[in-house]
């Protein structure tokens, strides 16, 4: 479990020192999907491949999807709770690939948690959504990206 939040499950000991010794002497963002879908698979297989970036958590609501994830990622940390993923300090970057009827809501709540934002298309709902977002992140200076 990670930090007393027993809705965070996280990799055996053994995974998380060997994810730790690979990143040393690199400047690294840290990505936390939410959504492991359609879209999910392939953002997680994205960040896990690009040079500078490591995904270290997935959150779902279904835990078939989280326990895939897990089986093809082990040293990814999954929660079915979006929220402790949106919170969690370890977690740099969020990229929602959800519904877009909750694109707004989890963009704007990973903005306020201090946390860059790419969002699959369309950003959001309505137009004055997007701008919302735009606005918000511009103001904390992080990147809301579609």
């Amino acid at each position: 479990m990670s930090g007393g939040n027993p809705s965070v499950l996280d990799p055996p000991d053994s995974a998380v020192s060997q994810a730790q010794a690979d990143k040393t002497g690199s400047e690294v963002v840290r990505v936390g999907v939410i959504g492991y879908g359609y879209w999910g698979p392939n953002l997680v297989r994205n960040f896990a491949e690009a040079a500078g970036s490591q995904i270290t958590m997935v959150s779902d609501v279904s835990a078939d999807r989280l326990a895939r994830a897990s089986r093809r990622y082990p040293n990814l940390r999954i929660t079915q709770d979006a929220h402790a993923l949106l919170h969690d300090p370890s977690v740099d970057l969020v990229a929602i690939a959800t519904p877009v009827t909750t694109h707004f809501e989890l963009a704007m709540e990973a903005l306020r948690a201090g946390k860059h934002v790419l969002v699959e298309k369309p950003l959001a709902a309505t137009s004055e959504q997007g701008l919302r977002l735009i606005e918000e992140a511009e103001r904390r200076r992080l990147l809301p990206q579609s």
